[in-house]
C-alpha cells in the first residue's frame, strides 16, 4: 500500500511512547521495574516496531497474550529482553516457548503440570511465571490450587514471577482493591515459604500504577494502554465535498434529514476500519481547524460529516480530517462510541497507511 492508494493514515510516534514508559518508570521508583504489554499487536499499534522503540529506551520485560506474538517480538528483541506469555502454555505450543526463550505464566494445574513435564523429559530446569486469583474470576491459580502447588514443588521449574490483576484499580476508592492487595500477599507469602527459588511479584497494570499507595506496586508494573498516550492519532481522507439542500437526506436508513441548505464531507473511513458505527449522528471529527459532526450512518468504508460552518476555500486545502488525535481525543471518541480506547485501538483495521515517528 502506497500513501496515495490509502484512504486513512495512522501515525505512531515512537518516541512518545517511549517517553510514556519512562514516565511509568519514574512513578513507580527505582525499586520496581517497568514492563511492557504488548499484545494484541502493541493495542493494533505494531509490536515489533514498538517492541523495539523500548528496548532502545530501555525496558527489558515484555507481555504478550499469545505464544506467535511472543515470537514476533523475540525476531526484533534480543535475548536478554524477557517475554511472558500471559495464556500460558496451550496443548501443543511447549516446543514454541523452547525455540523463541519465551517464558508463560502458568494459570492452570495442567499448565503446571505439562510444562514440568517438559523439563522433566529435557532434563532441565524451564522458566516460569505463576498467575494466581486473587478476585477477578478469569485466569489464575485458586487458593487450592496455589496450596497443591506448596504441597507438591514442581522440581524442573524455575518461578521468578507471580502476578495477580486489579479488577477495580480505576477507582482508588474501591474496597476491592485492598482485599486483593492483602490475598496477593497472603498467596505470595505461601508461595514463597515453599518454593525454592526467589521470585518477583507483579499486581498493577496501567491503572494500579496510578494508586498512590506504593504497596500495589511490588516488584514489577505491567502498563498496556499508558504506553499510548497522546501518541497516535488517525486521519482521514476527504473524497467528496457537496452541497446539500431542505429535506435531503444522508447515508442509510435516511437517519439524518437537513432542515436548510448545508454541506457535507464525505471521509474515507468507515466501520471496516473499525471505526465503530456506534458514532453514527453522535461523533465528531476535526477539519480545516473545527469540529465537524457526524451525520447520517457510518457505512462500512465512508462516514459523512457536516461542514456547513467552515469555509469552503480552506476545506479544499484541507486533504484529510482528524479522527481521533490532538482535536479528538481518543478516550472522548470512545466514550462516544459507547466503548473505551482500548476496543477503539485493537479494533483497527490493517487498510490504514501507517507512519512511525522517532
Amino acid at each position: 500500500m502506497t500513501p496515495e492508494q490509502a484512504g486513512a493514515f495512522l501515525t505512531v510516534d515512537l518516541k512518545k511512547i517511549a517517553d510514556n514508559w519512562q514516565a511509568v518508570q519514574k512513578r513507580v521508583g527505582d525499586k520496581t521495574q517497568a514492563a511492557a504489554v504488548l499484545k494484541t499487536d502493541a493495542y493494533g499499534l505494531g509490536a515489533q516496531k514498538i517492541a523495539a522503540a523500548l528496548y532502545h529506551a530501555g525496558c527489558r520485560a515484555f507481555f504478550t497474550a499469545y505464544v506467535f506474538e511472543a515470537a514476533a517480538l523475540r525476531q526484533v528483541l534480543p535475548e536478554d529482553a524477557q517475554i511472558y506469555v500471559l495464556h500460558g502454555v496451550l496443548p501443543h505450543t511447549e516446543l514454541d516457548f523452547l525455540k523463541y526463550n519465551l517464558i508463560p505464566v502458568l494459570s492452570t494445574p495442567r499448565q503446571i503440570t505439562a510444562w514440568n513435564h517438559l523439563g522433566h523429559k529435557e532434563n532441565r530446569i524451564l522458566p516460569a511465571a505463576l498467575h494466581v486469583d486473587t478476585g477477578m474470576t478469569r485466569l489464575g491459580l485458586t487458593e487450592t490450587d496455589v496450596n497443591a502447588v506448596c504441597t507438591n514443588v514442581p522440581a524442573y521449574l524455575n518461578i521468578s514471577l507471580v502476578v495477580s490483576h486489579l479488577a477495580c484499580a480505576d477507582d482508588a476508592q474501591n474496597p476491592k482493591n485492598a482485599e486483593q492487595l492483602k490475598r496477593f500477599d497472603d498467596l505470595c507469602t505461601r508461595l514463597r515459604a515453599a518454593l525454592p527459588d526467589p521470585f518477583k511479584e507483579s499486581l498493577s497494570a496501567t491503572d494500579g500504577t496510578h494508586l498512590t499507595n506504593p504497596q500495589y506496586y511490588k516488584d514489577l508494573v505491567r502498563p498496556g494502554i499508558a504506553l499510548y498516550d497522546n501518541a497516535v492519532s488517525l486521519e482521514a481522507k476527504v473524497l467528496q465535498i457537496q452541497d446539500a439542500m431542505p429535506d435531503q437526506t444522508v447515508g442509510y436508513g435516511a437517519t439524518h434529514t437537513f432542515d436548510k441548505n448545508a454541506r457535507v464531507a464525505t471521509l474515507a473511513i468507515g466501520y471496516g476500519d473499525g471505526y465503530p458505527r456506534t458514532l453514527s449522528d453522535r461523533g465528531y471529527v476535526w477539519l480545516a481547524g473545527k469540529k465537524a459532526p457526524i451525520i447520517g450512518r457510518i457505512s462500512m468504508d465512508l462516514t459523512t460529516v457536516d461542514v456547513t460552518g467552515i469555509d469552503l476555500k480552506e476545506l479544499l486545502n484541507t486533504p484529510t480530517a482528524e479522527i481521533f488525535g490532538q482535536h479528538c481525543p481518543i478516550k472522548e471518541i470512545a466514550k462516544l462510541a459507547g466503548t473505551i480506547d482500548y476496543e477503539l485501538l485493537t479494533n483497527l483495521s490493517k487498510r490504514f497507511y501507517r507512519i512511525y515517528m522517532d
